[in-house]
C-alpha cells in the first residue's frame, strides 16, 4: 500500500483548493500559516523548512503574529491548509481561542491545526486535545526539522484526502456544482449566516429526455454542462446545484418575483447548440422563499412540492410556493396520527436483512429493518414515514421499540451463532436522549446479551455533532462491547474531519454509491475512496445494495469486508430468516 490515500491529477476539470492554476503551468501549493508572538520563531521555521519537498507540492509559508492577524488571514484565504499555531501570544489562552472562533465562526472543519508551544503548562496536552479540536500538539522543543516535517507531511496528506473525499460527497462530477448534499449544506450556513430574505429555486429542463434520446447521453451530457455554465452567469446566485439528471437548484436573494424575473430574463432567450442544431432552452420553476424555522430539507421539499405543480400545469411553467399548497402536507399529519396509533396497537413490525463476510460467505449478522401495514392493509414506505417519525420526534419512541425487538427476536440467533450481530438503526435525535446508553444496556440485559451481539448504527449528522457528549456515549458504548456502524457514510454531512476522532468500527458504503460501482466511474471512485479511508482507519467496510454479480465481484476486486443486499438476500420476517440460515449455513457447510 502506498502512502497516498488518493491520487491527485492535474488535469482535474476543476483546480483543487491546494493546486493553483496559471496560464502557463500548473503550480502545486500547500499553504502553511504560522501564528506566532516570536519573530524568531518565525525565521526559525522557515530555516527548518527549507528544501523540503511535501509530495511535489511547493510548501507556501504565511505569517501572522497575533491571533486575530491569523483569524484576519484565514477568512481572506480559504485556502490554508495547515496552521502551526502558538498557545500563548496576547494571552494565555490565545491559541486556544483562536481554534474555537476558526473551526465554530469560519467552520474550516479541513484546516489542519498543529498546536505548538513553548510553555506546555498553560496548555497540558490531554486536557487540550479532549476539550478543542486540533489535529496534533507539541512543544517547541521537540520541533526538530525532521519531526517538524513529519508532522506538516502528515497535516498536509491529511487535508488533502478530506479535500478529495469532499469533493466527491459534495459535488457533481458532470457539472462541477454541487450536488444534492452541497446544497443542503451551502441552505444550513446560509440560515446560520444570513439574516436577510432569500429563496431556493429548483428548476427543471423542459423535454430533457426528448434531447437525450435523439442526440444520446454523450451530447445530453454537454447540453447539461453549457446550461451548468449559463446558470453559472446569473447575477446574485450565493449556490448552484445540480439534483438529478436535469434538475438544478439556485439558492438566491428572495425579493418578490425578482427571482423568477432574473431567471428567466437570463436564461429563457437564450440557445444551445448540440451537434450543429440550435435547442431554444425551456424549463419548469419551483420557488420556495426562506422562513426561519424551516429546515434546509423542509425548504427543498417546498420547492419540490412547488416544481412538480409547475411541471404539472406545463412547460415553461413557475410555481412559488405558499400557503395554499399546505392543504397538500395535511396527509402528513394524518399518517403521523396513525402511525402513533399503530405503534401502540403493535401494527408495525420488523424484518431482518442477513449480512455475510463477502471473502468467506460466512453469515455475520442481520439489520434489523422498520415496516408499517396502516389499518386499511396498505404498505406505508419507510422513506415516508420514518421522516415523518423523526420531524415529529416520534422516531425517539419508534427507534426504542426497534431495539428492544430486535434483540429479542435474536436473543436465540445470538446464542447459537458466535460472533451473530444484530444491526439496528439509531436516529440523531434518539442518540441525543440523555439515558440513551442506559436504554440500550437495559435492553441487552432483558435478553441476557453481551454487547458484542449488537451493532448500533448512527448516521453521519450524528457524527458531524462532534462534542464530548458525543465522545463519551461512543466510548461508553464501545465499554459494553458493542460496535458502531456510521450508517450510508458520504450521502449527509460528512464529518470527515472528526471521523479519526470518534474511533467507530464501520462504514457502511450507501446503496447508491453501489448501484453505480460498475456504471459510473465516479460511484466506482467513491466507493474505492471509503474503502481505503476505512482500510486506514482500521474500521470494517460493508456495501449495502448489491444486487448483481458484478457489483460483488468489483466488491471483492476492492477487498471490501462485508455486504448486504437483494443479491444475498431480501429483507425478511423472523420465520423465513431462521429458515434461510439453516438452508445457507448448510450450504456453506457443503461448499467448504
Amino acid at each position: 500500500m502506498t502512502d497516498e490515500l488518493f491520487e491527485f491529477l492535474d488535469d482535474t476539470d476543476s483546480a483543487r483548493q491546494s493546486i493553483r492554476v496559471t496560464e502557463t503551468s500548473t503550480e502545486r501549493f500547500i499553504k502553511l500559516l504560522v501564528v506566532d508572538d516570536d519573530e524568531d520563531v518565525h525565521l526559525m521555521t522557515e530555516l527548518l523548512l527549507k528544501g523540503l519537498n511535501f509530495d511535489g507540492y511547493q510548501l507556501l509559508v504565511q505569517h501572522a503574529y497575533s491571533s486575530q492577524e491569523a483569524y484576519d488571514l484565514l477568512l481572506r484565504d480559504p485556502d490554508i491548509a495547515v496552521m502551526l499555531l502558538d498557545v500563548v501570544m496576547e494571552s494565555e489562552d490565545a491559541g486556544l481561542q483562536l481554534v474555537h472562533r476558526v473551526r465554530q465562526s469560519l467552520r474550516r472543519s479541513k484546516l489542519r491545526i498543529i498546536l505548538r508551544t513553548g510553555q506546555p503548562g498553560y496548555a497540558p496536552e490531554l486536557e487540550t486535545i479532549q476539550r478543542y479540536d486540533i489535529n496534533d500538539y507539541k512543544t517547541k522543543t521537540e520541533l526538530t526539522r525532521e519531526r517538524l516535517y513529519t508532522c506538516l507531511m502528515t497535516a498536509a496528506r491529511s487535508y488533502r484526502q478530506l479535500d478529495q473525499l469532499e469533493h466527491l460527497a459534495y459535488e457533481d462530477h458532470l457539472t462541477g456544482l454541487l450536488n444534492r448534499n452541497g446544497l443542503l449544506r451551502a441552505l444550513e450556513i446560509k440560515a446560520q449566516d444570513s439574516h436577510e430574505p432569500y429563496a431556493l429555486v429548483l428548476i427543471d429542463i423542459d423535454n430533457f429526455s426528448m434531447i437525450n434520446d435523439t442526440f444520446g447521453a454523450y451530447y445530453a451530457d454537454r447540453f447539461l454542462v453549457d446550461f451548468s455554465s449559463l446558470l453559472k452567469e446569473l447575477p446574485m446566485t450565493e449556490g448552484i446545484a445540480r439534483l438529478s439528471a436535469d434538475q438544478f437548484g439556485l439558492v438566491m436573494p428572495s425579493t418578490g418575483c425578482v427571482v423568477e424575473e432574473m431567471c428567466r430574463g437570463h436564461l429563457a432567450s437564450r440557445t444551445l447548440t448540440i451537434e450543429g442544431v440550435e435547442t431554444a432552452l425551456s424549463f419548469c420553476m419551483g420557488i420556495a422563499h426562506c422562513h426561519k424555522e424551516l429546515a434546509p430539507a423542509e425548504m427543498l421539499g417546498h420547492a419540490s412540492l412547488a416544481l412538480k405543480r409547475a411541471k404539472k400545469v406545463g412547460i415553461g411553467q413557475t410555481v412559488v410556493f405558499n400557503d395554499a399548497m399546505i392543504c397538500s402536507l395535511r396527509e402528513r399529519v394524518s399518517m403521523l396520527s396513525s402511525l402513533k396509533q399503530d405503534l401502540d396497537r403493535h401494527r408495525l413490525y420488523l424484518v431482518y436483512q442477513p449480512q455475510i463476510h463477502l471473502q468467506s460467505g460466512q453469515l455475520i449478522g442481520v439489520e434489523a429493518l422498520i415496516r408499517w401495514v396502516d389499518e386499511s392493509g396498505q404498505m406505508i414506505s419507510p422513506v415516508v414515514f420514518i421522516e415523518l417519525a423523526e420531524q415529529s420526534g416520534l422516531i425517539v419512541k419508534l427507534g426504542e421499540w426497534v431495539l428492544r425487538r430486535a434483540l429479542y427476536d435474536c436473543a436465540e440467533l445470538c446464542r447459537v451463532h458466535p460472533g451473530f450481530r444484530v444491526g439496528v438503526n439509531v436516529s440523531p435525535l434518539q442518540f441525543q436522549q440523555a439515558d440513551f446508553v442506559a436504554q440500550v444496556k437495559a435492553a441487552l440485559a432483558e435478553q441476557g446479551l453481551e454487547g458484542q451481539h449488537l451493532d448500533l448504527e448512527i448516521t453521519e449528522s450524528v457524527s458531524m455533532s462532534y462534542a464530548e457528549e458525543t465522545v463519551e456515549k461512543f466510548n461508553a458504548l464501545r465499554e459494553l462491547g458493542i460496535t458502531i456502524s456510521i450508517d450510508d457514510f458520504g450521502t449527509g454531512f460528512s464529518s470527515l474531519s472528526y471521523l479519526e476522532k470518534l474511533h467507530a468500527d464501520c462504514l457502511k458504503i450507501d446503496r447508491s454509491f453501489v448501484d453505480k460501482l460498475t456504471t459510473s466511474a465516479s460511484g466506482y471512485r467513491i466507493a474505492q475512496t471509503i474503502l481505503t479511508l476505512g482500510q486506514r482507519l482500521n474500521m470494517r467496510v460493508l456495501a449495502e445494495g448489491i444486487e448483481t454479480d458484478a457489483q460483488l465481484n468489483e466488491l471483492l476486486k476492492l477487498n471490501c469486508d462485508a455486504g448486504q443486499g437483494y443479491l444475498i438476500a431480501r429483507p425478511m420476517k423472523l420465520d423465513a430468516l431462521n429458515e434461510w440460515i439453516q438452508v445457507y449455513t448448510e450450504q456453506q457447510t457443503l461448499n467448504v
